[in-house]
């Protein structure tokens, strides 16, 4: 532990591998040295100890995301962990569970199917204010779900997962459409459907819509565009916007993680990595 406070940026970069690869032992000489009277051993301390933890939530995230079936809120509580390494996804399942508990007490008394499912955007956009974040787009606070629950804003991908999440919840059959760059909810009810924007607030939209979307982006609208999209392809895509986010920042070695888990998943379930 003595080589923490060692001025070469070249002793410090290999004890701080060693550090991060090491064992039980080290993680408690490091718990100890957190605690050390100097300032520069300290703050590698728990450079260090931080980097474990990041270590150890990519191998749970990937150990989980290349399963053959995946659920997509576990697999994003354990993305937030890179966010949070104690995260407690508990509060935030409670606050999933009472916003079913508000779209089911409402929908008991509409007797139209499609109008008991469209509910769904009234409660999380018109009553709770689940809108996009257009400032800042980027930045992780609009990827992590359980930032999005507490904030009420989120990137597209993030907010249609907490529709998707009260829908399942709520009995409600839904399922999210992964254009390139926006993502949206398609809730069907009584073999009829209706497609639903949660970045801007759960405003509903029509195929023509997303033929226009698609065609001022350059893209040909083609019936795979509409395709249901998998729990895998969405967690593969929640790591893709993390990556994005890393590399803007300038957080290349963090970037780098996350492509390699990206690849994967995709790897895993037969995709190749996208946004």
């Amino acid at each position: 532990m003595a080589l923490l406070s060692d001025d070469s940026p070249y002793v410090w970069s290999r004890v701080r591998e060693e550090l991060v690869r090491g064992g039980g032992r080290a993680r408690v000489a490091l718990e100890r040295a957190s605690r050390n009277p100097d300032p520069r051993v300290r703050a590698r301390a728990r450079r260090c100890l931080a980097d474990r933890a990041r270590q150890g939530a990519l191998r749970r995230l990937v150990s989980y995301g290349i399963r053959n079936e995946i659920d997509l809120e576990r697999a994003l509580f354990l993305l937030g962990r890179l966010d949070l390494p104690r995260l407690d996804r508990r509060p935030y399942v409670r606050a999933l569970d009472a916003m079913a508990a508000k779209v089911r007490q409402r929908a008991a008394h509409e007797a139209d199917p499609l109008a008991r499912a469209m509910i769904l955007s009234q409660v999380l956009g018109n009553e709770l204010g689940f809108v996009g974040s257009e400032a800042d787009f980027s930045h992780p606070d609009n990827i992590h779900l359980h930032r999005a629950i507490e904030r009420k804003r989120g990137m597209p991908l993030t907010l249609t997962a907490i529709y998707l999440f009260v829908a399942r919840r709520a009995g409600i059959r839904a399922a999210p459409l992964a254009l390139p760059g926006r993502v949206m909810l398609k809730v069907q009810a009584a073999g009829r459907s209706i497609l639903v924007d949660p970045f801007h607030g759960g405003r509903l939209r029509t195929r023509g819509d997303l033929v226009r979307y698609l065609a001022e982006h350059g893209l040909v609208a083609r019936a795979e565009s509409f395709h249901d999209a998998s729990d895998a392809s969405l967690l593969q895509r929640h790591v893709l916007n993390l990556m994005s986010s890393c590399q803007t920042r300038g957080l290349l070695r963090e970037a780098r993680e996350l492509e390699r888990v990206a690849a994967a998943i995709g790897r895993a379930h037969g995709g190749a990595p996208r946004n």
